[in-house]
């Protein structure tokens, strides 16, 4: 399955994408805490050199940025465990994952410390955490990050709310990694009925589940379940690119009668 298509651009946050695209860098960031003026320029030149991936200028002007930072505000201000997030990011995607490690549980001491156990701050963390554990193979030691992620993004956001969604996806995949397939399906399952309420069935995270959903009843056997969701994700895909579906304008699976032989080959 892993040479299909389909993965390429879906929620699998282990998978080894480096440099981070600017977009999604500044997100793991930022996620529950405004970067403050006096850092946003640092900010955003840090993450413009990391993604092209000039860790040579980026990790610099992070050190610099943290010594300023620690001689100004002392070690324990949410403005250093900002730049500790960034400069852990920057380390993780040069595959430095001890220096990362160390940087975010620095950057988790203080935003609890500071800014409450419960903050989104403190969830976006834990998640960087999480995800920093699981590309080492450490999926016992990153689900229950993931797991107080959640609960502190249900807490904060409500239980609907797509970053929770999102939250699920993640702890899915540490899961199915673990082989704990009752648990992914409960998790995607919750996270795809969010999606769809709060953002509707064309939003691009509905197909992503589906597929990822897809790809746990495919590791345990269950074809026909996973047969039925590439083929919604294939349909509505159709719907949005070529209009109704009629007897002249049809989704690949169905022209030809070839459904059985693509299925087949997604199978293999």
């Amino acid at each position: 399955m892993h040479g299909y298509f389909f993965n390429k651009d879906f929620y699998y946050i282990f998978q080894a994408i480096s440099p981070t695209p600017p977009s999604q860098f500044a997100q793991q960031v930022n996620a529950g805490y405004e970067i403050p003026a006096r850092l946003r320029t640092l900010h955003n030149l840090v993450i413009q050199y990391a993604s092209q991936g000039r860790y040579e200028v980026a990790v610099p002007l992070c050190k610099q940025a943290l010594e300023d930072l620690e001689k100004t505000s002392g070690h324990d201000h949410p403005d250093v465990a900002t730049m500790l997030n960034i400069l852990a990011l920057v380390y993780r995607d040069q595959n430095k994952y001890k220096e990362a490690a160390n940087l975010l549980n620095d950057a988790l001491a203080i935003r609890e410390k500071t800014l409450g156990e419960n903050h989104p701050a403190v969830a976006a963390t834990l998640n960087n955490l999480a995800v920093l554990y699981g590309k080492r193979g450490k999926y016992k030691e990153a689900e229950p990050l993931c797991k107080r992620a959640l609960e502190i993004r249900e807490k904060v956001l409500g239980r609907d709310h797509p970053d929770v969604a999102k939250q699920l996806n993640n702890l899915a995949l540490l899961c199915q990694n673990q082989g704990k397939y009752e648990e992914v399906e409960r998790y995607y399952q919750r996270a795809l009925e969010i999606y769809e309420v709060k953002l509707g069935p064309d939003d691009p995270n509905v197909a992503k589940t589906k597929n990822n959903l897809a790809s746990c009843y495919l590791k345990q056997g269950k074809y026909k379940d996973a047969e039925v969701l590439y083929k919604q994700v294939l349909t509505r895909a159709h719907e949005r690119e070529f209009g109704a579906i009629d007897g002249d304008n049809k989704p690949i699976w169905q022209v030809r009668n070839s459904g059985s032989q693509y299925i087949e080959c997604l199978y293999n």
